[in-house]
């Protein structure tokens, strides 16, 4: 009887043991983007449009992106996303829609940056595609996501392709992307497709950023539209 017991109290704490190396693995992850999360988390949409005026000659400014994180002061960098996927931006301008980037689970909180990794753009035009030089393949914009239990919270990225997209002497493309960014809390969202989504009401918050030409990003930076620019080893330059 006593053996009895011994292994009924064994199995007992064996079974509390697990279930909170469970419960420990569930609030620690950071790891979102492959689904099945609890519903105390909040639903987030990240998008991507354009609003380039004509743009002559250039027929086509296609973006890859290979990951997309954001980043709150409790969590540190959270993967949203780590697929790999390119949109036409001057297609998505002249369809009018906003094509959907990620949508996942996140811990409610507030997130204070939004990170894309930009793996290439690839510029077409009479003579053809060329691959476009990027002053930082990293895009951090400082901003404010605000997440909550059960609701909708959006991130829509507006390229601005007519300020972010430069030539230099020799006619080399250079992107330091320009973009209008508009996060969303309590949001509406429609997807009709992956490629035509919709955001409507909640609490909006829009800020203008941009890429210099030493890649850092933020209010006010870009690159001059009259800038005298060249490739070299080092880097992009400026030479007026």
């Amino acid at each position: 009887m006593k053996k009895l017991t011994t292994i009924i109290l064994v199995s007992v704490f064996a079974v509390a043991v697990i279930a909170g190396c469970i419960g420990q693995s569930n609030s620690q992850g950071t790891d979102y983007s492959t689904g099945g999360t609890p519903s105390y988390k909040g639903n987030s949409y990240f998008t991507v449009t354009d609003a380039a005026a004509n743009m002559g000659a250039v027929s086509s400014v296609k973006i890859t992106f290979d990951s997309l994180k954001v980043h709150s002061a409790q969590q540190g960098w959270v993967n949203v996303s780590s697929s790999t996927q390119t949109y036409d931006l001057l297609k998505l301008k002249a369809e009018g829609t906003q094509s959907l980037m990620a949508n996942t689970q996140l811990n409610p909180d507030s997130y204070d940056k939004i990170r894309l990794n930009v793996q290439s753009v690839v510029v077409t035009d009479a003579n053809g595609d060329h691959q476009a030089k990027l002053p930082s393949n990293e895009f951090i914009v400082i901003t404010e996501l605000v997440v909550k239990a059960n609701t909708t919270s959006t991130a829509a990225f507006d390229f601005i392709v007519d300020e972010s997209l430069h030539t230099t002497g020799k006619g080399d493309y250079i992107m330091a992307p320009v973009v209008q960014l508009d996060t969303r809390e309590n949001a509406t969202i429609d997807v009709s497709s992956s490629t035509n989504v919709k955001i409507s009401g909640g609490k909006s918050s829009v800020i203008k950023v941009g890429m210099d030409i030493k890649g850092n990003v933020g209010v006010g930076l870009k690159i001059p539209a009259d800038a005298i620019l060249d490739v070299r080893s080092t880097g992009i330059v400026d030479l007026r």
